[in-house]
């Protein structure tokens, strides 16, 4: 988005006055405290021992010193002392009232401290606090925190009271939270026992309860080591007649007797039993209104196999698969006492699964803001979704689209476009047809016993666009199909074998002549129609936890190749060339290429805020059949979520110089991309957030090119193509999507006369609009 660069300059003052008057204010904290209050400066903590987490260690201060941005700027103290009466708003949302320091909170988190460190293994822990007063109204407080020697784990011995479960919980031990040779751990010990008692539930145990595990723990050894005995009781079973006279019986393992689903829109007041019925091999379906899903898709998602044991894990899937598929509103599973039916000891359990359907169809409107790239736009369209099509779960996905795009023009003197009369220069609009199945489709394979735990599907998609800007209109027609599957909690794959895309492109009459003008095979071969056949996997890593606060990894790595398939049969058969030398299909040359990106990022959560890194690398490498990657499959650099002291296209590619990117504008685009990211982000109120920022990369070609001199990579130039950019940020978080104004400025600009050169050119900043966070 560009806007005149004095509003720009103006706008950068401004914020940076309003910050330096904050800091001011900040820097006399004791502003509004009364006569016998003392301020807490801060508040810090030291341990002497580097294998405990100093974070985790100073949640458990009582009393915190005021919000920091960076570790050094009270901002939030500071609006507090500059906010009047009449910004009480302000005030309470924004302003953070100045923590006064109180003595018995003090000694309140020492002691806590010691608590900790005594759960961790840390008994002979010293927690002691000084108290400084750096003047007469403010004070500093320092926990100074010695661990001394962990008590240690010796041994481990197991007492099971129920012998038939002695192999059951010791084949198992490899699986313990507790290990020889390391501290005695509280929390280690807990989720043990919760451990055991899964384990023996798996095995048919649906009773047994983690009350049934003990542990007896001596401390008396010398050396700080610790012996553990893990008692696994017997059950407690008292007499109706004499409460006082109790004996212990062995655990009695349950079999699955009956399983019944019922399916009713609301089961308040409703006598199942009245339901009509289907059964589908052991499992019985009782609905209340007309069935609509087949029997056969209900029977996959339930894991719970009548007459075998009971067992936890496949409750817990059975309640997976049926929420995964998105059919039912609420999953209800009960155990209910039965009769044995099959004649051993066991006790019986049967199942019935409660399950509240969604509505089958949806009509709806979707009206959308847009961010590509880092040009902003609007997007809306007519949505229809049968979540059941063919009665096994499989999702349509019809839509209308249509989109504005304010986009960052390729040649620059394009004549401008407005739509609708709205400042937008890109019209898009077309139909999109998405089927999914909630399971693996492969011809000639029957895949119902593939593993239901990967949660696989089916995506089938078909979608045509079209697409209106000042230089050109294009046309395109995709079809794609592909797999997508989990594993375990934080892994994702995707795979499309087949990725079909069919481009049509037909340029102004200025816009060709300036290609033709500039005679670079590589631009000239960018506009162009093209076909694309390519297959591409993604494999995607994430142990981001949803209401945990603590540091996470993301990771993404995409791999596509393209027209090999199609050059392979093309020299079987012996298909002529044309003019170029080049196969082509539908009189259309094909792009052949292999392109690979990687995505990684780090979030780094801390009470003063939260630190994102991120890096990101990603090269195609064209060949045989067509020179250049496709315009849409290369890479661009700047932007809103990129390095956002450049507009989007207007960075590298390398150090080529500014007076030949103001008179070959379209060639900002490149066939390698390193990126690197560091923000700072910390908040300012419940829905403002602030962040700092430094972005650095480029772009670049593989092969030298002599009318984009210094365009390619090298290894001894590389820093000389380096960008760096820095700014700030503002971001409002309205919960289901977050909107965000960034200003940056170049730092090091490689178009430059000296690209080597530092200096921040914070009169001319950019200012970005984006939805959502830029990584």
């Amino acid at each position: 988005m560009r806007l005149n660069h004095k509003i720009y300059y103006q706008f950068f003052r401004a914020i940076f006055a309003l910050y330096v008057v904050v800091f001011l204010f900040a820097c006399n904290p004791t502003k509004h405290l009364k006569p016998n209050e003392i301020f807490l400066q801060k508040s810090s903590v030291k341990v002497d021992n580097r294998k405990i987490d100093k974070d985790e260690l100073s949640n458990y201060v009582k009393q915190k010193h005021n919000k920091k941005i960076l570790g050094v700027f009270r901002f939030h103290l500071g609006v507090y002392n500059i906010a009047n009466k009449k910004n009480d708003f302000v005030k309470k949302n924004v302003g953070e009232p100045p923590v006064v320091y109180d003595s018995l909170l003090t000694q309140r988190s020492a002691s806590q401290l010691s608590l900790y460190l005594n759960s961790k293994g840390y008994f002979e822990n010293k927690v002691e606090y000084k108290v400084t007063y750096v003047s007469e109204k403010k004070v500093k407080v320092k926990y100074i925190v010695e661990t001394g020697e962990p008590y240690l784990i010796n041994s481990i011995k197991y007492i099971v009271e129920d012998t038939a479960l002695t192999n059951l919980v010791i084949l198992k031990h490899y699986k313990s939270h507790i290990k020889k040779e390391k501290p005695l751990d509280l929390e280690a010990l807990d989720k043990e026992r919760e451990r055991i008692r899964d384990v023996i539930r798996n095995e048919g145990y649906f009773s047994f309860t983690k009350e049934y595990v003990e542990f007896l723990v001596d401390t008396t050894n010398e050396h700080r080591k610790v012996d553990i005995t893990i008692k696994v009781l017997n059950k407690k079973v008292t007499d109706k007649n004499d409460t006082s006279n109790t004996e212990k019986v062995r655990h009695k393992k349950y079999i699955i007797n009956d399983i019944n689903v019922y399916l009713s829109k609301d089961f308040l007041n409703k006598n199942v039993s009245t339901f009509d019925t289907v059964s589908y091999k052991k499992i019985t379906i009782g609905h209340e209104d007309k069935l609509i899903y087949r029997p056969k898709m209900i029977n996959h998602a339930i894991n719970i196999k009548q007459d075998e044991d009971y067992s936890l894990e496949d409750q817990q899937l059975t309640y997976k698969y049926l929420t995964e598929l998105g059919l039912f509103r609420t999953v209800n599973i009960q155990f209910n006492n039965a009769e044995n039916r099959t004649g051993d000891n066991k006790k019986a359990l049967d199942v019935n699964i409660y399950l509240t359907p969604l509505k089958i169809k949806s009509l709806s409107l979707e009206v959308t803001g847009t961010n590509s790239g880092g040009n902003l736009g609007m997007k809306g369209g007519i949505v229809f979704v049968n979540k059941n099509l063919f009665k096994g779960g499989e999702r349509l996905t019809v839509r209308l689209n249509g989109g504005l795009e304010a986009q960052q023009l390729i040649n620059q003197s394009a004549e401008q476009v407005e739509f609708f009369g709205l400042p937008f220069n890109t019209l898009e609009f077309g139909p999109e047809v998405n089927l999914e199945f909630p399971r693996f489709i492969l011809p000639f394979v029957n895949t119902d016993n593939f593993a239901k735990s990967l949660n696989p599907k089916t995506s089938l998609n078909y979608l045509l666009n079209y697409q209106n800007r000042p230089e050109y209109t294009r046309n395109l027609t995709q079809f794609t199909f592909g797999y997508f599957w989990n594993q375990g909690r934080f892994v994702k794959h995707y795979l499309n074998p087949i990725s079909v895309s069919l481009i049509k492109i037909d340029l102004t009459d200025e816009f060709r002549d300036r290609i033709e003008e500039e005679n670079n095979p590589f631009i000239v071969n960018s506009f162009t129609d093209h076909f694309i056949n390519s297959s591409t996997y993604t494999f995607v890593y994430s142990n981001h936890t949803f209401n945990k606060v603590r540091d996470f990894q993301f990771f993404r790595f995409n791999l596509e190749g393209a027209g090999n398939a199609h050059t392979l049969y093309d020299r079987m058969a012996r298909t002529e060339r044309n003019e170029n030398g080049s196969f082509e299909i539908f009189n259309i040359q094909y792009a052949q290429f292999v392109k690979v990106d990687f995505d990684y990022r780090y979030y780094n959560q801390s009470s003063n805020g939260n630190i994102v890194s991120r890096i990101a690398l990603g090269i195609g490498r064209p060949y045989g059949n067509l020179t250049v990657l496709p315009f849409e499959k290369s890479y661009f650099g700047g932007g809103a979520n990129g390095i956002r002291a450049w507009q989007a296209r207007t960075l590298g590619p390398g150090s080529l110089p500014d007076s030949l990117i103001s008179s070959q504008f379209v060639n900002q685009i490149g066939e390698i991309k390193i990126e690197g990211n560091v923000e700072y982000r910390f908040d300012i109120t419940k829905l403002f957030e602030g962040a700092l920022f430094v972005d650095a990369g480029n772009i670049w070609i593989t092969r030298e090119d002599e009318q984009r001199p210094n365009a390619e990579i090298k290894f001894d130039r590389f820093w000389q193509d380096v960008a760096i950019g820095t700014g700030i940020g503002l971001r409002l978080d309205f919960g289901f999507f977050l909107f965000r104004f960034d200003l940056a400025a170049k730092l090091k600009d490689p178009a430059s006369e000296n690209p080597q050169e530092f200096k921040l050119q914070w009169r001319t900043p950019n200012l970005n609009l984006g939805i959502g966070y830029p990584f």
